[in-house]
């Protein structure tokens, strides 16, 4: 298998258990994969009353940066944007970026997941 298309697969499966890692800590999912013109959003959440944009990282290293590059939060922001003028999310809603980095398995079968919440910040 090509190195691109087994990195897509590992991608889309990491995606997977960021989505049941965000449920099974009380998030709601509201679109995955949710491509528009500025650009596609991994995982789109919702806590509480926050709206949370999530890009998920497959690293074959715990200890690897998973932070998207400068270019990559700018589009994301954008399409978040997008996203929320869509949705018709209301003014008042409150937004977050968050990176969701898994890693395979160093024992057994548990799989790292390391969530950090609030990774970037869009320049108003």
């Amino acid at each position: 298998m090509g190195d691109r298309r087994q990195s897509e697969r590992q991608g889309r499966g990491a995606e997977t258990l960021a989505m049941i890692w965000l449920r099974l800590t009380g998030h709601r999912i509201m679109a995955h994969r949710w491509r528009g013109r500025a650009g596609e959003i991994d995982i789109v959440a919702r806590r509480r009353r926050v709206i949370i944009f999530c890009e998920v990282k497959f690293r074959r290293h715990p200890d690897e940066s998973g932070i998207p590059s400068p270019q990559q939060r700018r589009r994301i922001c954008r399409a978040a944007e997008e996203f929320a003028s869509r949705q018709r999310l209301p003014g008042s809603a409150e937004w977050r970026f968050d990176l969701v980095q898994i890693s395979p398995p160093l024992r057994a079968r548990l799989w790292p997941v390391r969530h950090l919440k609030d990774a970037w910040r869009c320049d108003a």
